[in-house]
């Protein structure tokens, strides 16, 4: 009697279970494997996540609404994972964001699955617990609209998922109109309708909440001119995008080049070479610097790795070049696979462990003011003032930002880098009593290697 023949693996499959066996050898390899946090970011968003199963939905602190979130996509997931409980639910997220990750690889093309899975900064934010998988996943879907000319119904409902994944993705409502077969005044109002209603509701709640057009984020963190910040990020931006490939731009740039050219469906080709353009573009509008290890720019990549594996294809020794590529990203994925450890153990060393002894020392009905606020939030609950703004609207950078004298009548502790906020912390003086510091020799994403604790007098 013949043996049944084994089911073979779709191909499809394949490079998904290469994405989750590569994070769990770096997750053994670290040896973080009970205690594995996630970008600090992605607390906020947890917080967030567990209003929305509250009755303060959308409320940071208490019942005070607030905008510091800029993917209301993500808060589901988030809300989800929230219910797992202090200490399980960050994992949860991240397992989630590497089903994103990987539903990602699963849409593509094998071959060109594997040069985004080469992609550093991609393989770094795989399992971050940040909406960065998420976004990724968002650009495949919107190429494959422009690829394939889905129909308006479905471009238009993975626009809108875009949009509420990143705001800036709204901006691929640009290579979709332009992919439309019969492009009318009246076809694009349908394409953009969902998003359009959906952004005035998100701008409604700015309003009402914070008194802001865009989501605090979007004004936070940015006290100076974009030129100073070009200026002084440019340098690390450029040295990232070349350890993440040199070839990989290249070849992103010939497919480009050949796209506008092309002699075939110039509708189509041309949507598709405004992809990856238009993320750049915004990406360096937005954060012309290397912040957050490139989480602004992995969607980009992400598209250029899309626009190159379309050229490829179309070469003789299509299957040679895709290799000499994909060795070409090698030593971007060693890189950025220890960035991401390190990025971990920073997280702990700097977010997790502050917040842990917070609660050994407070109560959650007193005020911390602290710059990175979403562990502390996550873990002890306390009420937060925010030094930058994001959820506490007095501290927005501006003419009539709140200084010192306003936090002390309002915080019974301040939680700082002693470098980054020299100058409030000089202007409190005496009232602080230092209480103790947590230092992180793998400083790579919290920027600085120390934080203080210091209770207010």
């Amino acid at each position: 009697m013949k043996k049944p023949p084994r089911r073979k693996i779709s191909v499809q499959f394949k490079v998904p279970m290469l994405l989750v066996a590569a994070v769990i050898l770096l997750v053994v390899l670290s040896g973080y494997v009970s205690s594995i946090p996630p970008m600090d970011d992605t607390y906020i968003h947890l917080v967030y996540g567990r209003s929305l199963i509250s009755s303060a939905p959308l409320c940071f602190n208490g019942a005070e609404p607030s905008s510091g979130f800029t993917s209301p996509l993500w808060l589901l997931p988030s809300s989800l994972s929230s219910l797992a409980g202090t200490t399980i639910a960050p994992i949860v997220l991240m397992l989630l964001s590497l089903i994103a990750a990987g539903a990602a690889l699963f849409l593509l093309p094998p071959f060109t699955a594997i040069l985004l899975l080469m992609t550093g900064p991609f393989f770094f934010h795989a399992s971050s617990g940040m909406e960065t998988a998420l976004s990724c996943l968002a650009v495949v879907a919107v190429w494959r609209c422009v690829r394939d000319g889905s129909g308006i119904p479905v471009s238009s409902f993975i626009l809108s998922g875009a949009f509420l994944v990143r705001p800036e993705l709204a901006i691929l409502v640009i290579p979709l109109a332009v992919s439309m077969k019969n492009r009318t005044p009246a076809n694009i109002l349908r394409l953009a309708a969902p998003s359009v209603f959906i952004g005035l509701l998100w701008v409604f709640w700015n309003i009402h909440s914070m008194d802001l057009l865009l989501p605090s984020t979007f004004y936070a963190k940015n006290p100076v001119s974009w030129f100073a910040s070009a200026y002084a990020g440019l340098p690390g931006l450029l040295k990232g995008l070349l350890i993440t490939s040199p070839l990989l731009l290249f070849a992103a740039a010939v497919s480009i080049t050949a796209l506008l050219k092309g002699k075939g469906k110039r509708r189509l080709e041309t949507s598709m070479a405004l992809i990856p353009l238009l993320l750049f573009a915004v990406s360096i509008y937005l954060q012309p610097n290397s912040f957050f290890q490139m989480r602004y720019y992995v969607p980009a990549l992400t598209a250029a790795v899309l626009a190159a594996g379309h050229w490829l294809r179309g070469l003789r020794r299509w299957k040679l070049n895709v290799f000499i590529l994909a060795v070409s990203m090698l030593p971007g994925l060693i890189i950025f696979a220890g960035r991401r450890a390190d990025a971990s153990y920073d997280v702990y060393s700097i977010d997790v462990r502050p917040a842990q002894y917070i609660s050994t020392v407070a109560s959650p009905a007193q005020t911390v003011a602290a710059a990175d606020i979403g562990a502390v939030k996550w873990i002890t609950d306390m009420e937060i003032l925010d030094l930058d703004g994001l959820v506490t609207a007095e501290r927005l950078p501006g003419s009539s930002r709140e200084g010192w004298q306003w936090i002390s009548e309002r915080a019974d502790y301040l939680l700082a880098f002693p470098e980054q906020y020299s100058d409030l912390i000089s202007e409190a003086g005496n009232s602080l009593e230092f209480l103790t510091g947590f230092g992180s020799d793998r400083n790579v994403i919290c920027g600085e290697d120390s934080v203080a604790l210091w209770r207010i007098r």
